[in-house]
């Protein structure tokens, strides 16, 4: 999701605490190799490029940024643009 589009859906208070989120985020795979998963997140904190959420499944807290995020409430951010007819 690009910045920009972050900023307006926070300012229409579209994204905002609780907002469930799916992050793509690396975690560390068997010995020292990382792989990249998505995970659902519920935001706990948020400023304009930043993000800091808690996972839906074990509590793990993460920070991500917009470029990271590919759902938004179980729907994808330009399709949420879309639905409020956000440019």
């Amino acid at each position: 999701m690009d910045k920009n589009i972050a900023k307006k859906l926070i300012k229409k208070k579209l994204i905002a605490v609780d907002t469930e989120v799916a992050v793509i985020h690396t975690v560390r795979d068997f010995g020292d190799s990382n792989m990249e998963v998505t995970g659902s997140f519920n935001i706990t904190g948020l400023t304009e490029d930043k993000f800091t959420g808690t996972s839906t499944v074990d509590g793990h807290e993460i920070e991500f940024d917009p470029s990271q995020i590919v759902a938004i409430d179980g729907m994808s951010p330009q399709r949420l643009c879309q639905a409020f007819k956000i440019k």
